[in-house]
Order: C-alpha cells, then structure tokens, then sequence
C-alpha cells in the first residue's frame, strides 16, 4: 500500500478581532497564503481536497489554496474548530492528499495526537498559513514535513 499524506494548515494572518469582529485575512495574510500556495505547487505537491472550519479566516485560506491546486470547491466541516475534541476529527480523516484548515490551538493536539497518541505532546508549532504534512503507514502517522512562511521564496 503506498504512503498516504494528509495536511493541515493554519489559517493565514488574520485581522484583528477589534477591526473586524469577523477576522477575514489581512493583506498579509493573503500574500503568506498565496507565496505557501505558489511553493506547495511549485514543488509538485499534490491536494485533492480541501476542508476548513467554517470561520471566515479558515475560509478565504482554504479558498487560496484550493484555487492554486486546481480545485473547484472547498468543504467546511465539523470538528476544525480552536477548541474541538481532536478525536472529533481524528477518527474520520482522509489521508488520501487532503488539506485541513484550521486553528490553534486544536491543530497543535491534533498533530500531536495522530503522531504520538498524547494530544498534550506539543510534536510541532504552526504558524499562519504554515502547513504540516503528516504521512500514514500502515495505522500510525509520522511528520513528513512542515512549510512556514519564512521558508517560501520572497
């Protein structure tokens, strides 16, 4: 059976919750997610689905990414959310090359459940529009690699 990968993703730099209740990207948001987008493309990395929380930031982040990978529509889904249950999520996950959208501090537990079982491990830090790569083998999942901002070509 080959590898299966499943990513999950920060949403970008939001606005601040006193300028907009709602909190869409900012600027820079738009442009982190945008540059991750353009190098997770360039590198020939495969998506095939992309879901996010529901929350506005959550949102427009996994529409930049969806629009870089050729998709035509993303999915809001349950359990994304800050403070969910990670084994709301972590029972159902497609690890067939999907994208999750989401927020701290639930995509912290969430890695750190999937790699070591303890979701209080603390396995890695995202960042805005960073992105995580998880691979499965067999039943147990591993950190393939992680892309944060700094690291795309400016």
């Amino acid at each position: 059976m080959a590898d299966q990968k499943v990513y999950f993703m920060q949403h970008g730099l939001a606005v601040d919750k006193a300028d907009d209740p709602e909190r869409p990207l900012s600027e820079a948001g738009i442009e982190q997610t945008e540059k991750i987008a353009d190098t997770l493309r360039a590198s020939g990395i495969v998506i095939t689905r992309v879901f996010h929380s529901g929350k506005l930031r959550a949102a427009q982040t996994a529409d930049i990414m969806a629009t870089a990978m050729g998709l035509d529509a993303v999915t809001m889904i349950e359990g994304l959310s800050p403070n969910d249950e990670v084994s709301l999520l972590s029972q159902n996950l497609d690890a067939n090359d999907a994208l999750y959208v989401g927020h701290l501090p639930h995509l912290e537990r969430l890695a750190s459940y999937l790699v070591s079982g303890n979701e209080d491990a603390t396995i890695v830090k995202f960042q805005n529009s960073g992105v995580l790569c998880l691979e499965k083998e067999h039943s147990h999942y591993h950190v393939r690699w992680l892309l944060t901002p700094e690291l795309t070509a400016y």
